[in-house]
C-alpha cells in the first residue's frame, strides 16, 4: 500500500469518525477570576445550565482588612449566607439539576473596604 493511499485512507476516516462526536459537558467560566477592590460590594449574578456539568465551584479570597460576607441566592430562594473572614479563602460547591439563576454578592457589615479576588467554574 503507497503512502498516498495509506493518508487518503486516514483522512477518509477521520471524516467518517470525527473526534469530537461524543458531546461531553466542558469547563465554563462563569465568573472569570476578578480582582474586586471598593468600598461598594460586589455582585454577580449568572445561569448554570446542566448540559455545561452540574456541579461548579465558587473561589473567594478575602484580602479585606475585615470580615466580610457573601450571600448566594439560588433562583428565587432565601440567600445563603456565608461569613469569610479576613486573609482566608473559601471554596463553595455548587450544583444544579435543571437551568437556574445564581447570584453572588459579598459586602462588608462594617463599612470597610470590600477588596477580593473571586471565580467561579462549572464543569
Amino acid at each position: 500500500m503507497s503512502l498516498h493511499m495509506f493518508l487518503g485512507i486516514g483522512l477518509a476516516l477521520s471524516l467518517l469518525f470525527p473526534t469530537n462526536s461524543v458531546n461531553a459537558p466542558s469547563s465554563v467560566q462563569l465568573i472569570h477570576s476578578t480582582n474586586h477592590s471598593s468600598y461598594a460590594s460586589y455582585e454577580k449574578t449568572f445561569t448554570m445550565d446542566p448540559n455545561n456539568g452540574e456541579d461548579a465551584h465558587l473561589w473567594i479570597e478575602n484580602t479585606s482588612k475585615s470580615n466580610l460576607y457573601m450571600k448566594i441566592t439560588v433562583g428565587n430562594n432565601t440567600p445563603l449566607e456565608v461569613p469569610i473572614d479576613k486573609g482566608t479563602q473559601k471554596k463553595v460547591n455548587l450544583a444544579v439539576g435543571r437551568t437556574t439563576d445564581f447570584k453572588v454578592y459579598v459586602f462588608s457589615s462594617t463599612g470597610h473596604k470590600v477588596d477580593i479576588t473571586i471565580s467561579a467554574r462549572q464543569f
